[in-house]
């Protein structure tokens, strides 16, 4: 039901001037990704969450001396 509503303003709205219109557009612009994140339950959080934790890591880290030592501490903050 929210989905149909959703998909209906989309294709009716009409451009006003306002800041809206970028929204609206950028919506339509990516309709696919935004109906199958309504429709499926996935979410790549995550692994972004990992990606965010390896770059603090890599940051804060520097002057590893060879990449294994790097890839010895990527395991252990994922565990």
């Amino acid at each position: 039901m929210a989905l149909e509503r959703l998909i209906d303003v989309l294709e009716n709205y009409r451009r006003s001037g306002q800041n809206i219109d970028t929204a609206i557009s950028t919506l339509k612009k990516n309709m696919t990704a935004v109906l199958n994140s309504v429709e499926y339950n996935f979410s790549n959080g995550p692994v972004e969450g990992i990606n965010r934790r390896i770059k603090r890591l890599k940051r804060s880290c520097f002057g590893f001396r060879n990449l294994d030592n790097f890839r010895k501490r990527i395991a252990l903050i994922r565990s």
